[in-house]
């Protein structure tokens, strides 16, 4: 039994190039393969090599257990709601700095308590 979904690595593929505003061109021509087969990729239809999968983690800096499977790497993350995980790993770096102040707060709150 497959622990993954070609359509979900194809979601997280499209959250991840939306996040860094790069189109299906662009990823297409960074890994020698065509728009098309990225289209496909992003539906559910096809899968990538595993030497893509490694380039598209390398891209948008993110871990192959995120991409395939949608884990995250620290066990302490699995905690945090999925939004946070989201935002954590968009690559959207206005976002996560403003996670990040947000949780600065929190624990400035947090030790005055």
């Amino acid at each position: 039994m497959k622990d993954y979904k070609i359509s979900e690595i194809g979601k997280r593929l499209s959250k991840l190039r939306h996040s860094k505003k790069m189109t299906q061109e662009t990823l297409a021509e960074i890994l020698d393969v065509s728009t098309k087969h990225i289209s496909h990729v992003e539906r559910g239809c096809a899968s990538l090599s595993l030497g893509n999968l490694v380039e598209i983690c390398k891209i948008f800096d993110c871990s192959l257990d995120y991409l395939v499977l949608g884990n995250s790497n620290n066990a302490v993350l699995k905690y945090l709601p999925d939004t946070i995980i989201s935002i954590l790993n968009s690559g959207n770096i206005a976002d996560i700095n403003m996670l990040t102040r947000y949780l600065e707060i929190y624990a400035e709150l947090y030790e005055q308590k």
